[in-house]
């Protein structure tokens, strides 16, 4: 008995000691982890440092672009502060076509408004960083037996509907997610959101020109212009809710949506 009480008690003191550390500390017990902060750490402070910013990232904001291949850092040092682009970085690999993903087997890449989920420090892909699809949008419109799911920002450059980094790309991406999620704490939403394009006159051109005959599908990316057209006149990073008809509205503060029991 006396035994199994020591067990019990050490058990304890372990989870205890896990509960009370950081984010950082959780994921730098990982030596993957320990690997990216040593090779991109002086790097990040440097480019924060640069745009103007504290060294460590606080707030960052996550922009995909499928047909520019394109993943884009904004970072502010104050939640009512305007964002700062600090870095574009190329997508190295895409499957797919324009268009959101709505069913497992598609290919396809989603389009939406999402957060970071989780990060997975032993992924297949050297790291990785899990997107919260499906959403509440997504939903509405997905295959309702099997929308997919397991899309990840991730190493190893090759993948089926998620966004491909090269390794050393992908430890630059995941420490600076870590130390973002690390300052606002566990449960805050680090934003990513995924769109066919910059929606500029000439995408939209090309948009209209190859896809006219599917006028649900322009329809849900006018509504998800709103977004893109949200940050590029405030530059706030923006937050949303969804209708019964699956369509977002856009709203500020950022992570509205996640404080919305109904939503």
């Amino acid at each position: 008995m006396r035994e199994k009480l020591i067990a019990i008690g050490a058990f304890l003191v372990t989870l205890c000691s896990t509960n009370a550390q950081s984010v950082a500390e959780q994921q730098l017990n990982f030596e993957r982890v320990r690997i990216a902060k040593a090779r991109t750490e002086a790097r990040i402070r440097k480019m924060f440092l640069d745009s103007g910013l504290s060294e460590t990232p606080k707030y960052i904001y996550w922009r995909a672009f499928k047909m520019e291949d394109q993943l884009e850092l904004w970072a502010t040092d104050s939640s009512n502060k305007l964002y700062k682009k600090i870095k574009t970085y190329s997508i190295c690999q895409s499957s797919g076509d324009l268009g959101p993903k709505r069913k497992f087997g598609d290919l396809q890449v989603p389009e939406g408004l999402y957060y970071i989920e989780k990060f997975n420090p032993h992924s297949n892909y050297r790291l990785s960083m899990k997107v919260a699809y499906p959403n509440e949008s997504d939903l509405v419109f997905a295959d309702k037996s099997n929308p997919g799911n397991e899309i990840y920002i991730h190493g190893g450059c090759a993948s089926v509907g998620c966004l491909p980094m090269t390794d050393s790309l992908i430890d630059e991406i995941y420490w600076v997610t870590i130390l973002s999620q690390n300052y606002q704490g566990s449960k805050a939403k680090i934003p990513i959101d995924i769109f066919p394009c910059n929606f500029t006159a000439k995408n939209w051109s090309h948009l209209k020109a190859t896809y006219g005959h599917k006028p649900q599908l322009l329809k849900f990316w006018e509504n998800l212009e709103e977004a893109w057209a949200f940050f590029k006149d405030k530059k706030i990073a923006p937050g949303y809710w969804v209708d019964q008809q699956g369509k977002y509205n856009v709203v500020f503060p950022q992570n509205y949506h996640l404080n919305d029991p109904n939503h």
